[in-house]
């Protein structure tokens, strides 16, 4: 009888260990939460912050990773910026608010105008056009003078799915750190579905032309609202090692159907890559250089873009 008591209370006191390292040293339990969407397919909780693998992840009311600010401009010397884009955009739980690019911008574009700037970051992790184009049609432009469009050549493609939500992207906070290890890590590590950027399914013509056409009126919408537009396009580690995918050239295609010269992003990680300074998380997402990379090649695109509205 007294032995078992003291197994039982041992594997307890092993639980609760493992809970307390789960919790404050793998910074589980806290996970970002999500909202299914019929339209947007989904997007983060708005108004939430959080503390994951040390890192702070904060979201707006308009479920942007950015500060709060209000629909209308409070000063009529603000600037406004959108920037719109997938995983790229988004950081991840694994990029503090501060190290994003669009928060970089932010500071930057403040420093260097003199004025109160405002950079929203619309994104989440696998959106593709059709989200941005749901996304803005739902909240507006929000008197933005500029939106950046940042891309990857698979978003050529990334139509949205509208699949049940699951512990990738979940809806309530989990009771334990260790009910997250359970849902959301052991699977994916025992299955071998570990599948960073985007999941892998075959390219559908109708998904390409949905996409191409979404990125289309997402830059019509934006210059329609009187926003200057600046697409920046983004290179995984193998496009530059080997050769961009199809998706880049098509993406380019578009964008300089309507006038745009896209921002090359690849040139400034491949310059990072050759100086020994790797701005890759994984091959495929930026880490903290990355984003710094990102801020200092969109800075100057969207100082260009703001002046011009100006004249």
């Amino acid at each position: 009888m007294l032995t078992g008591i003291i197994v039982v209370a041992s594997l307890f006191a092993l639980l609760a260990l493992v809970e307390v390292y789960a919790r404050f040293v793998m910074g589980l339990g806290d996970p970002p939460l999500w909202i299914e969407d019929r339209e947007i397919e989904y997007l983060p909780q708005p108004s939430k912050s959080y503390q994951r693998f040390g890192n702070r992840i904060s979201y707006n009311a308009y479920s942007m990773r950015s500060r709060d600010f209000p629909r209308s401009k409070s000063d009529p010397a603000e600037v406004r910026v959108l920037v719109v884009g997938d995983s790229i955009v988004h950081g991840g739980s694994k990029t503090d608010q501060d190290a994003l690019a669009t928060t970089l911008l932010e500071k930057r574009l403040s420093k260097a105008l003199g004025r109160p700037v405002v950079v929203g970051n619309i994104s989440a992790g696998s959106w593709g056009p059709p989200n941005f184009l749901a996304y803005l049609k739902r909240f507006g432009l929000l008197e933005a003078d500029v939106v950046a469009i940042v891309v990857n050549s698979r978003d050529y493609a990334d139509a949205p799915t509208f699949e049940p939500l699951d512990a990738r992207r979940p809806q309530h906070k989990p009771r334990l750190a260790l009910q997250e290890m359970y849902e959301k890590y052991i699977p994916r590590y025992a299955k071998r579905r570990v599948k960073s950027f985007h999941a892998s399914r075959n390219i559908s013509p109708v998904d390409v032309k949905e996409c191409l056409e979404a990125l289309r009126e997402v830059i019509r919408l934006a210059r329609a609202s009187g926003a200057a537009v600046v697409l920046a396009q983004y290179l995984k580690r193998s496009e530059l090692e080997n050769e961009p995918e199809i998706g880049y050239h098509e993406i380019a295609r578009v964008a300089k159907e309507l006038g745009i010269e896209p921002v090359q992003l690849g040139e400034a990680f491949a310059r990072a890559l050759e100086a020994g300074s790797d701005p890759y998380r994984d091959g495929n997402h930026p880490n903290e250089r990355g984003q710094q990379i990102i801020a200092e090649w969109l800075f100057d695109p969207i100082r260009k873009a703001f002046s011009a509205t100006e004249r």
